[in-house]
């Protein structure tokens, strides 16, 4: 070999080999990416071509930690359940007979009513909030529409989550209490003699409700002095007392031993008997429930009710409009959701028909004013209720023709025909009504504010796939917090209801209630119902950011909202449950029932989506409360002891994936920590990964997969032979090393 001699130039000399510089790939392409190995960066790269798979470069970044791993699974097989769903219904279709669906996602996006406040706010170009499910809420035949907004939808979500991570099937309709339907409340008898006088009215039309159960003069009597301590003082002051028990006189005939026909009086006795009957233990209710549910007590005077109602369709009352917003406030206390609906759809165009949405004309006496003026917020209460609830468009129009407030002086209680004594600060009996009517307002208005805003998300997508969707749906929520905040300041004190160790009535604070031992009943009861609709509305409206797919980081506003929405669910648990165990306020209260269903299972809800959120213990206290309560009213109605079963269930399943969870990703962490010789434990990549990022160096190897890899890629409900479908194809070290992972990491779950 010759050798240069020591005077040759440098040129001529042999210059040092260099390693060559690895050739920098711009980004992989998601099959190399995914099984770790280098690309060409061709398209298709040769990798692709070689096992004849399809080469692609979404360019989405991976999951850097196991809990984004689980949610973006868990989102994917979401998807792909609801398609799967929605093609099942399809072909379906093409039956004679309808096929009902159970908790699939509506075909078609919630539309809402436009508003007064549309001007405001703008209208949306679509609403991108989340579509609405289609389920069979009273076990009936037909299945039902439920928007975005109602607890329905949830439990629908909740339903996919937990199926998802559980891997096994959780039916909507095994997440609800039986209904009261289940109790024949629709068993109208037939055939029968005609000695009843309302017999003989209604045999033109060849109805003949004859064997059911009706009741004497003494007995009316009893449950209708009931009506004046319950509903007319909590609800809606929509009758005057002394007009009716005036005309109430007026119908007795023959020596008081029949009662002319009377709509109006049929379903306010079925109320209270609705009412009066719940507050009473199974031994006691007597013949009157015939071994049915209580929620169903009465049902023989609202039929009845029914019938002579049709008779004044063609020209209806201001006594049609009283029957019909009763008979909703019946219907919603039996869980008749979609019957609830049509009668509050009932007296929203009877009110129209009475012309009730304008001011009242000059000319009448100041009490026609002020009834007129209070049935018609009763009626844009009851509708604003029952849209918010059930996620349906408001059938009733704000516009600035809509009549002023109703009055609470102390003239406006004298003339309303009863004799409830003041109860300070210049309130009266009449103000609780107000005040409820404005909250109603102030929280109708952020409600359509909220599904009236463009998210900007695709249109397969909802507020629930995308974070981005979250913190601008939250952030219109903040903006109404102002306006709520106003709204408790002004609270009249006589109606705050006290907290213990000078907490904040009207708070989220966590103190429990201080109870005014001489104070009437009926005020006692209305300051409680008062405080229970503040928490029960912000919650409905606070629900949607409860999402189990894009969970949104603890320091956004869409997490807070989430947060705060759990707290008016505590709040309502706590007092709920004590003043069912101290007091006699809320017995026989269904529409409490109802409140602290909807809390309890938006608590299951947020305890599944965070798992390990600060307010996670008393989430778990407040869904312990709730079972206590739901216990307390089962002892009354069955419905309330079929819903203390399902959130027991709910509790145990929930309580199982956080702890699973948790173990989950203490065991990634530990493995990594455990095993010093792994070549990606570096101290750079170690500090990437506590601070919640995971960083894979490129490797040149297929099978060089570490136990933690397998932890990121992983549904820990899932089949794990899934994740390695080629293991039998490693070199046969290779394969018992990973084997034994796998077997190792299948005993630990």
């Amino acid at each position: 070999m010759p050798v240069s001699s020591p005077g040759s130039p440098p040129a001529q000399q042999a210059a040092p080999r260099r390693r060559r510089k690895r050739t920098q790939v711009a980004r992989a392409c998601d099959g190399c990416r995914i099984r770790r190995i280098k690309c060409d960066n061709k398209v298709p790269c040769s990798h692709c071509l070689d096992k004849g798979k399809t080469c692609s470069n979404s360019g989405a970044p991976p999951a850097s930690t196991l809990t984004q791993a689980h949610e973006h699974i868990g989102m994917l097989k979401q998807k792909i359940q609801q398609l799967e769903a929605e093609l099942e219904q399809r072909s379906g279709s093409g039956g004679n007979l309808p096929t009902p669906t159970r908790s699939l996602s509506s075909p078609f996006q919630q539309a809402y009513v436009p508003t007064g406040n549309d001007a405001k706010y703008g209208r949306a170009k679509k609403n991108s909030v989340g579509r609405g499910v289609r389920l069979c809420p009273a076990r009936s035949v037909n299945d039902a529409w439920f928007g975005a907004s109602s607890l329905f939808s949830f439990i629908q979500r909740l339903s996919v989550f937990l199926s998802i991570n559980l891997q096994q099937t959780h039916s909507t309709q095994n997440l609800l209490p039986i209904s009261a339907s289940d109790n024949k409340l629709l068993d109208r008898p037939r055939a029968g003699s005609g000695e009843d006088p309302v017999r003989r009215l209604m045999s033109s039309t060849g109805e003949f409700p004859t064997s059911g159960v009706y009741l004497s003069p003494t007995q009316e009597e009893y449950f209708l002095d009931f009506f004046w301590q319950t509903y007319h003082t909590s609800l809606s002051p929509i009758l005057n007392e002394a007009q009716f028990k005036k005309h109430y006189q007026s119908l007795w005939m023959d020596g008081g031993k029949e009662r002319k026909p009377s709509a109006l009086v049929d379903i306010v006795i079925a109320m209270c008997m609705q009412y009066v009957i719940s507050t009473l233990h199974p031994d006691s209710q007597g013949v009157l429930v015939e071994g049915k549910d209580a929620l169903v007590a009465g049902r023989w005077h609202y039929w009845r009710g029914q019938t002579l109602l049709t008779y004044e369709l063609e020209s209806p009352s201001i006594s049609t409009l009283q029957c019909h917003i009763l008979c909703s406030v019946y219907l919603c206390g039996g869980s008749f959701h979609n019957m609830m609906d049509t009668s509050v759809t009932l007296a929203v165009r009877t009110a129209y028909i009475l012309g009730l949405h304008a001011d009242p004309p000059p000319g009448i006496t100041d009490e026609e004013t002020e009834m007129r003026r209070r049935l018609w917020w009763a009626v844009y209460l009851m509708d604003s209720k029952s849209a918010m609830k059930l996620g349906r468009p408001f059938v009733l129009h704000d516009s600035s023709a809509m009549p002023s407030l109703p009055d609470d002086s102390l003239e406006a209680a004298r003339v309303s025909g009863s004799t409830f004594a003041p109860i300070g600060g210049n309130a009266t009996w009449l103000s609780f009504n107000l005040y409820q009517t404005t909250l109603y307002i102030k929280v109708r208005a952020a409600y359509t504010h909220f599904y009236h805003t463009d998210l900007q998300l695709d249109n397969d997508q909802n507020i629930w796939d995308e974070s981005h969707a979250l913190q601008m749906g939250a952030e219109v929520l903040d903006s109404h917090l102002p306006s709520f905040q106003e709204w408790t300041d002004k609270v009249p004190e006589a109606l705050r209801m006290k907290r213990q160790n000078s907490g904040k009535p009207l708070s989220i604070d966590g103190t429990l209630p201080l109870i005014e031992q001489f104070a009437p009943l009926w005020l006692q009861r209305q300051r409680v119902i008062l405080e229970l609709t503040y928490h029960h509305l912000i919650i409905n409206l606070y629900r949607p950011m409860i999402s189990f797919t894009a969970r949104a980081p603890p320091e956004t506003s869409a997490a807070k909202v989430a947060m705060r929405c759990a707290a008016h669910c505590i709040m309502i648990s706590k007092i709920t449950h004590q003043l069912l165990t101290q007091t006699s306020i809320l017995d026989g209260w269904h529409e409490a029932f109802h409140w602290q269903w909807n809390a309890a299972m938006t608590l299951i809800g947020y305890v599944a989506a965070f798992p390990h959120a600060q307010l996670a213990a008393e989430v778990h206290a407040a869904i312990d409360l709730a079972i206590a309560v739901f216990d307390n009213f089962g002892v009354r109605f069955s419905v309330a002891a079929n819903a203390a079963n399902i959130v027991r269930d709910l509790r145990v399943k929930v309580e199982f994936l956080a702890k699973n969870q948790a173990e989950g990703e203490a065991l990634a962490a530990s493995t990594l920590l455990n095993n010093p010789d792994n070549p990606v434990l570096n101290d750079t990549s170690m500090s990437a990964m506590i601070n919640g990022e995971v960083i894979i160096p490129e490797s040149t190897n297929d099978f060089e997969l570490n136990l933690f890899d397998m932890a990121v890629d992983i549904d820990f409900w899932s089949n794990f032979d899934t994740l390695w479908p080629e293991i039998d194809n490693l070199p046969h070290d290779v394969k018992a090393e990973n084997t034994n992972n796998l077997e190792n990491l299948r005993a630990w779950c």
